[in-house]
């Protein structure tokens, strides 16, 4: 009975160990985090705080606590200009993630940095709905715009985690319905896609949420989501698919993005992380 209860706990030790890993792994490169569960668009990592415009709202009802609701009127958005350390880190490999809940998407809307939404070379990244079901993504280097759709790969009134990874030669796309499995959703024109760094960089426009612009290479042309963003997260290196499930199917929060104080309580650990599930509807 003795050997076999010192193997029953070696076991359990290896097994908590290797998820520790894992979860230091997911702190590991976190240089930007906007969870709004301080009511507004303040960055947990640095100096990269945000505004709200024409409605937009930090308010209860997110996948985790509060997020931004914006309501799909012109302008409604939040914008954060960033600092020149995460343009940096966006011009090599990097990951962005967050949670989505789509009431109405609108074409070309989301999370995104840049001139244009698409049509060129005019923007450092994007993740964005074009409808209610289909979502775009992508980068861009030099005179190419190396994007990618994944139709079907979203659905309106559900919780949808959203993360894209550069490691400076191809860009992959992962989708995580709620309560469901990591995927890869499929692409006409390949996902993962090619792209290789160093990746276009726009320092003077913000990064924008709930919003695109220059749709159909038209300025003044811009779409705005109906639907809430939570969890606004940037790493300066890209995930693993593994790393990405963490995030996505078990919804893991890299306490790095957890620093700032909500309601006067600390953040949670890992060992209690919380997971609020209510919904807009």
């Amino acid at each position: 009975m003795t050997g076999l209860a010192t193997r029953i706990c070696f076991v359990a030790f290896f097994v908590l160990s290797c998820a520790s890993l894992v979860q230091a792994d997911l702190n590991k490169g976190v240089v930007a985090a906007w969870t709004f569960d301080d009511g507004k668009v303040t960055d947990a990592i640095g100096q990269n705080h945000g505004k709200l415009f024409k409605g937009a709202v930090v308010k209860n009802g997110g996948k985790f606590g509060k997020a931004l609701d914006v309501n799909g009127n012109d302008d409604c958005r939040a914008d954060i200009k960033l600092s020149k350390d995460i343009e940096k880190v966006l011009e090599g490999p990097n990951t962005v993630s967050y949670w989505l809940y789509v009431r109405e998407g609108r074409d070309h809307s989301g999370v995104w940095k840049g001139e244009k939404v698409g049509w060129g070379a005019n923007f450092t990244f994007r993740m964005v709905t074009t409808s209610s079901n289909n979502f775009t993504w992508g980068v861009t280097h030099g005179g190419t715009e190396a994007w990618f759709a994944t139709d079907g790969a979203i659905e309106p009134e559900k919780w949808i985690h959203v993360c894209q990874t550069v490691d400076g030669k191809e860009a992959i796309g992962y989708v995580t319905h709620e309560k469901k499995k990591t995927e890869i959703p499929a692409s006409g024109q390949g996902n993962p896609h090619a792209a290789p760094e160093p990746y276009n960089l726009f320092p003077d426009r913000p990064l924008e949420f709930g919003c695109g612009r220059g749709i159909g290479g038209n300025d003044g042309n811009d779409n705005f989501l109906d639907g809430i963003i939570d969890d606004v997260i940037i790493w300066d290196r890209a995930l693993s698919e593994d790393e990405v499930k963490e995030l996505g199917e078990k919804e893991r929060r890299p306490n790095r993005a957890l620093s700032v104080k909500a309601h006067g309580k600390l953040s949670t650990t890992w060992g209690k992380v919380k997971s609020y599930n209510t919904q807009l509807r």
